[in-house]
């Protein structure tokens, strides 16, 4: 059996869809199969001719190569009469429950569902997920399989014991800054906490938003706290370890996510985590993070205030993180991906 890896949605600079995608790929390049490359920058106008693409030439290329199945490690795919059976892998529908105005909010709202019902399995990271699936876009459940994600363990570790965290400790964030991120509240919180904690800091790692970012940064002028947020847009993957490490907290406060990696990695890295309940990042964090009400500022403040007054919590959650974290992994993420590509 021939399996045609759809990889185009992999974009030049990774993010959680690449990040999955890199990791399972060794595996799936053990079946017999095409890889189609990625490698795009993830510009509206390369959406837009890769969804022509995907309609037209993808399924004229699986029967080119004579594959039984097209892979695609992101929501995307062709419609219509389905000469060759399709998977993908959907990472979340934030686009239903926090949509925008933009191209991808349309696009999931008014393609994706019809894609899914198309294929003929789906594949989701999370119990979370898979219930939005069902309930937006009306799957039954034994067409969709739960695979959790994984973190390179030779890249995400603790730090040494004995490890000190400097003299201006920092409260840390990663990812895009999407309004569902919730960036804007974590700001607020950590304007009062700054006004009582002179040398601590906040650091967010994430390409900024076309409207958000402006909005985040004039926040902070406002308040005055140019030297002590530090704003840092894409970092290489080997950079983001020791990013985590020497943070005082990870504080990832979304309002809504299908799975959460960045709340992994960190746990991974044996840093106390702060996040929300309610969606993805609850069922990763299980009991080894302080969850909060994301829409609760004070929640929120609360949350940073016990970790940055108390080493004995900051020790409880960087060992119960370790814990969590090691029962996930990228090997397994990649077997059971394998399994329902050759079991269909």
């Amino acid at each position: 059996m021939t399996v045609l890896l759809n990889y185009r949605p992999v974009l030049r600079q990774p993010t959680g869809i690449g990040v999955y995608a890199n990791a399972v790929l060794p595996a799936l390049q053990q079946l017999p199969h095409h890889l189609i490359p990625g490698g795009e920058q993830g510009t509206a106008a390369q959406r837009l001719r890769r969804l022509a693409w995907s309609q037209v030439r993808l399924p004229r290329l699986a029967e080119r190569h004579k594959a039984a199945l097209i892979f695609t490690p992101a929501p995307e795919g062709y419609l219509g009469p389905q000469r060759i059976p399709q998977v993908v892998m959907v990472h979340d529908l934030r686009s239903f429950s926090h949509p925008e105005r933009s191209l991808q909010s349309v696009y999931f709202r008014h393609w994706v569902p019809a894609l899914l019902r198309s294929c003929r399995h789906v594949l989701t990271n999370s119990l979370f997920t898979a219930r939005e699936i069902q309930r937006c876009v009306g799957l039954a459940e034994d067409q969709i399989s739960v695979i959790p994600l994984g973190f390179d363990k030779d890249l995400f570790h603790p730090r040494p014991e004995g490890y000190s965290l400097g003299e201006a400790p920092y409260f840390l964030h990663v990812g895009q800054a999407y309004p569902h991120k919730n960036i804007s509240r974590l700001l607020q919180a950590f304007i009062k906490i700054a006004s009582r904690h002179r040398n601590v800091r906040l650091m967010l790692v994430g390409k900024p938003h076309p409207s958000e970012s402006p909005c985040l940064q004039r926040l902070v002028r406002e308040y005055n706290l140019e030297g002590r947020v530090e704003f840092r847009s894409y970092v290489q993957a080997d950079e983001l370890p020791s990013i985590y490490r020497q943070a005082l907290a990870f504080v990832f406060p979304s309002l809504w996510e299908g799975f959460g990696l960045p709340v992994l990695e960190a746990m991974a890295c044996g840093v106390p985590v702060i996040t929300s309940f309610g969606s993805g990042t609850q069922e990763v964090a299980g009991e080894a993070a302080i969850l909060i009400d994301p829409l609760s500022i004070s929640a929120l403040e609360d949350a940073m205030d016990a970790v940055l007054r108390q080493p004995v919590l900051r020790e409880k959650l960087r060992e119960a993180g370790v814990q969590r974290a090691a029962q996930f992994s990228w090997d397994f993420t990649a077997k059971l991906t394998v399994d329902v590509c050759c079991g269909l």
